[in-house]
């Protein structure tokens, strides 16, 4: 009776351990994972969708709305700066949603943006807008892709010297700095005038 007994738990006992083991795997099959990752890819885009994005201000043409805390900026046009050479130094500070730090040159810079600006020291109106970040669209270009992309983008330069390349743009120029060793873009400057 006692090796029956002793052999029937044995079999339960390996019954049991297998059954539990079976259980698990079905609930952490690859099949759960990935409605848990598909679900969380959905929620994470309709997070995305309803953070406000660097854009023109609804209340006015040219204004400058700030981002909420977001680490990835939404892509805004070069236009959007560009439409703000020669406005007044108080005028542009009024129309950015944030507070400006001094530079050098009496230039501003104002950080959420991601830009810096100098103004034409007699006039006192926007002469430069420096970009540096790749979320700026210059027409299907972006800084970062190579400076043939501008060129498709802008037509032929006016300019080119030693990495810095001058396109007539409407009223103003678009000035991009490149690697001449690998020709890729690092900056923008909107220029009021070229020089």
């Amino acid at each position: 009776m006692r090796k029956q007994f002793n052999k029937m738990t044995a079999k339960l006992g390996a019954i049991t351990i297998v059954s539990l083991a079976l259980i698990t795997g079905c609930s952490s099959s690859p099949g759960s994972a990935n409605n848990t990752t598909s679900q969380t890819a959905t929620e994470m885009e309709s997070s995305a969708a309803t953070q406000e994005p660097l854009v023109v201000d609804s209340q006015s043409e040219t204004g400058v709305s700030e981002q909420t805390s977001s680490l990835d900026k939404e892509v805004v046009s070069f236009e959007t700066y560009f439409d703000l050479l020669g406005t007044g130094k108080q005028d542009f500070i009024d129309k950015m949603n944030e507070k400006s730090n001094a530079i050098d040159e009496g230039g501003l810079e104002f950080e959420k943006a991601g830009i810096r600006v100098w103004f034409q020291r007699n006039a006192g109106t926007v002469s430069q807008i420096f970009l540096q970040a790749n979320q700026v669209d210059f027409n299907g270009a972006r800084i970062g892709d190579k400076i043939d992309k501008f060129k498709t983008a802008f037509g032929d330069p006016v300019s080119d010297r030693n990495g810095d390349m001058h396109f007539k743009y409407k009223t103003g120029f678009v000035s991009v700095n490149y690697d001449t060793q690998t020709d890729d873009t690092v900056a923008v400057y909107l220029l009021a005038e070229d020089f």
